[in-house]
């Protein structure tokens, strides 16, 4: 959630956090990540505010526009706005954004409604947080997410539609982090473990098998196809790696800009990776700048992109 840091902190609420935070205080080198994000209290700073800019993080929202090859972004609205942990942006394919919002210590899932222009809770479970919204593919507004109570690990749940009851989808597949979808059948699960794990899941069989070990959080589906994108570290920096299902193969798709941690996709294609105040896009082979928000004093991390390709969300936070 914050700056890229080679030891980032846990990312987890409630005592799955504390068991993160055990795990990587040994971990010689940070090799994995840990999940999600709880929210590091921080101190005001001159520069950001001056900027307007509320401590902690938020959701912004940006314009995307193509310009031939090329991408551009407009002028970024805070949506969130306030003190406190707002993150994990996900459009939804009615082009609303579902995130994740810390109250009282909890996460739940909350939806801002791109027509009422106004966010309103989805989930409040009591003792429990939830967090990692992702849409279902070929469903009615399903949603999947993972949910953390305060004295076991992270499950998979499912939302068949916003409103109904909720039901586990791997109940002994744990602790997962994070996830993405290859299709309605398949599922990425990013697994807390020493080094992380990148698991492939079929969900009637509920079979799996090892994609990759020592991945980066936030693994994506990749558009137009059955594959997921995901991070790790090399000696050069950190790479975006790629698992296709059909051609059962993983090749290496770009070195991230330095410092560089989060990654997404636009719909046609085009990769987006963020790296401090930045968000570059990654065309023939090198990576081209198309957000700059260094003068609102804010540190990029997540970001996500529309279905319709016009849309960018970011998560953002005072530059340190």
């Amino acid at each position: 959630m914050s700056h890229p840091h080679p030891c980032p902190r846990p990312e987890l609420p409630g005592a799955l956090a504390a068991f993160v935070l055990a795990i990587f205080l040994v971990t010689p080198g940070c090799t994995g990540e840990p999940p999600v994000a709880a929210p590091r209290e921080t101190g005001g700073s001159e520069r950001s505010a001056a900027a307007g800019v509320p401590e902690g993080t938020d959701v912004w929202l940006l314009e995307l526009v193509r310009e031939g090859d090329a991408l551009r972004a407009g002028s970024p609205r805070n949506l969130t706005n306030r003190p406190g942990y707002d993150n994990q942006p996900v459009f939804t394919s009615a082009g609303d954004i579902l995130f994740v919002q810390m109250e009282d210590g909890r996460t739940d899932l909350w939806r801002w409604s791109t027509q009422e222009e106004r966010s309103t809770r989805v989930t409040a479970t009591a003792e429990q947080g939830e967090f990692s919204p992702t849409p279902i593919p070929d469903s009615d507004g399903g949603i999947s997410y993972i949910r953390s109570p305060d004295d076991t690990s992270g499950r998979l749940w499912r939302m068949p539609r916003e409103g109904a009851a909720a039901e586990i989808i791997f109940a002994d597949i744990g602790p997962v982090g994070y996830h993405a979808w290859f299709d309605a059948s398949h599922v990425a699960l990013w697994l807390l473990q020493d080094p992380s794990v990148l698991q492939l899941v079929e969900l009637d069989s509920q079979a799996s098998r090892t994609l990759a070990t020592g991945v980066g959080r936030s693994p994506q589906s990749v558009p137009n196809g059955r594959a997921v994108s995901f991070t790790r570290a090399t000696d050069s920096g950190r790479v975006v790696e790629m698992y296709d299902l059909d051609l059962d193969r993983t090749e290496v798709l770009a070195l991230l800009p330095e410092g560089g941690d989060f990654h997404a996709w636009t719909p046609d294609g085009v990769l987006l990776g963020s790296a401090g105040s930045r968000v570059f896009a990654w065309r023939e082979g090198s990576w081209q700048q198309v957000v700059d928000l260094t003068h609102l004093g804010l540190t990029l991390t997540r970001l996500a992109v529309s279905p319709d390709g016009t849309r960018l969300a970011l998560v953002a936070e005072p530059a340190r």
